[in-house]
Order: structure tokens, then sequence, then C-alpha cells
């Protein structure tokens, strides 16, 4: 419930409402005992008495939901933004765009009237719409990350280290311990330097050769550029990273190994191509040297209040 409040917060652009409430819940879903009275939510960090009054609200209700949360699914205006807000590569600001600039109100108009007007990765987002929404189960992200794995070795054959080829971490939600992810993220490294190197561009087109990635929404190779040389400790002055300068790939995946039946009544045309039914899924592949694979882990296990914390502590 709190969560839908946070993301209200986010759709109203209220930066300092959806900080408070991700302290809020991040104290809440980290404390390891059933809670029985607001006043031990009080004792939490970032619990205030809003909190505990909300924990009230919810501990009497029947259906154990809160009336601050509600307007989510049944506010007409945020329901619509926050399907917007779905589409990968939609942040809040240009939900609230298409809403009130544009006059879209579902995934019809976008694609009717503002298809031409979207980014590349906004198209993408908006075509597969309902199989990013869909969650991994840890089985099939596993598997994503031994084919990754494979084909990291596959051009690195001579990436033999004390009997160790290129080593992969899965990170993301799967190393938080959901059962589902909305994507998969995971880090490749080696402990021999020159090997990590450009290796995200070799590893991206052996998987494409071979039908796993059908679309790379980006491509950075910030780290390789420098020669994997590590940041200084404090960065400029005045800037503000949100993302970490690492090489990587955002990719699209799809499994392309499927069975064709064959219907007799209805003979498939020469040199037609079937179509694979498999789900497109949501994959990020990023490449650290050996040196900074720990703070590469960390970095990409969020969630995203711990990351926001972690930049923030002195």
């Amino acid at each position: 419930q709190l969560v839908k409040i946070r993301k209200i917060r986010e759709l109203t652009l209220d930066e300092i409402g959806v900080r408070a409430y991700s302290t809020s819940i991040a104290a809440i879903a980290a404390y390891p005992y059933k809670f029985l009275r607001p006043s031990e939510v009080l004792t939490l960090p970032g619990c205030d008495a809003k909190i505990a009054n909300l924990f009230a609200e919810f501990q009497d209700s029947q259906s154990g939901t809160l009336a601050a949360a509600a307007a989510l699914d049944n506010d007409p205006v945020l329901r619509v933004l926050a399907e917007f807000n779905n589409i990968w590569g939609v942040g809040a600001k240009t939900a609230r765009d298409f809403y009130y600039r544009h006059h879209w109100r579902d995934l019809d108009d976008i694609i009717e009237h503002g298809w031409n007007t979207l980014s590349r990765v906004q198209q993408i987002g908006v075509k597969f719409f309902d199989e990013f929404l869909e969650g991994i189960p840890r089985p099939e992200t596993e598997g994503i990350a031994a084919t990754i794995t494979r084909h990291a070795n596959i051009v690195r054959p001579n990436a033999g280290y004390d009997g160790h080829g290129i080593e992969c971490i899965i990170v993301g939600g799967y190393r938080r311990g959901k059962e589902l992810s909305g994507d998969v993220d995971l880090v490749l490294s080696h402990r021999d330097e020159s090997v990590t190197r450009n290796l995200i561009v070799d590893v991206v087109a052996s998987l494409e050769a071979e039908g796993w990635i059908t679309h790379t929404l980006a491509l950075h190779m910030t780290s390789s550029a420098r020669d994997q040389q590590t940041l200084p400790f404090r960065g400029e002055v005045g800037s503000e990273r949100h993302f970490d300068t690492l090489d990587k790939a955002l990719v699209v995946w799809q499994d392309p190994n499927f069975s064709v039946r064959h219907d007799d009544s209805q003979p498939a045309e020469t040199g037609s191509r079937r179509k694979n039914p498999n789900i497109q899924r949501r994959v990020d592949i990023i490449v650290s040297p050996w040196r900074t694979v720990g703070c590469a882990v960390l970095g990409w296990s969020g969630d995203t209040t711990f990351e926001r914390d972690l930049r923030r502590y002195e």
C-alpha cells in the first residue's frame, strides 16, 4: 500500500514525498518482526506519526488497504499516468506530457497520434508493453545468465585464469531474493583486464548472431574508452550521476528456440518465416574490470533507496 502511495507521489512529481516514502518503505521492509501496534512503526528510521497512522488504518481495514493508495486504481487520471509510466523509456514527466500536452488517454492514442514522435526505445517499450510487465522467474533468469556466460567465453576463448573463464554474477531483484524480476541484470568480469576490455561489443554481437538479442536499446563503452581506469573517488563538484560508467548493453531478449506445430490443413508458404512465440524480456549486461567488480555487484543489486543512500554516504 505504501508503494502505491509512493507511485502517486512520483506521478505527481512530488520528489520530496517519493524520497520520504522510499525511506519508510525500506525501513519497514527490513524490519524482521511482525508489527503489532503503531508505536512499533515509530521506532524505525524515516517512519513518523503519519506512517504510524497509516499502519493503524491498515490494521483496522478489513481488506488490508489504505484510502490514500486506492487513488492509484480509482482516479482516472492517475490510472492513465501509471499506464504510460509503465512503458519502458517513459518516466513520470514524459507520462504527464503525454496526458496533459498531447491529450492521449491510452496506448492506442500513442500509437495512432504520436508514434513518430516517440524515441526508438519508447516505441519498443510500447510494442512489448505487456511482455515487459510480466515477471521473469528465477529459473529463466538463471538460464539467460548461463547463455550469456557461454557466449562471453566463446568470444574470449583464451580467458583462462586459475581454471576460471569469464564469470557471471546475477544482480538486481534476483540477488535480493525476488521470485519474479522485472528484468535480468548481470555482471560479467574476469581477473585479466585485457579480457573485459571491449567485451560487451563482442558478447552482444555473438548473441545477436545466434538470435538471442532482438533489439539493442543502449550500448555504453565508457569504461573501455578510458582503458578501464577507475574514476576519482570523488567526482566533479556539482556533478550528479544517475548511472555508473561501466561498459553495458541494455537489450531486448528472446529465446530463439521454439517448436513449430504443422497444421496439415494449412500448409506453410515456401520461404515463409514462423513467428517466434517466446516472450520478449529486458536484459542488462554489465561488464566490470575485476578491480571494481565488488562495487559493480553492490551498485546493481538495488533497491533504489539503498542505491541512493549508498551514493549519499560519506
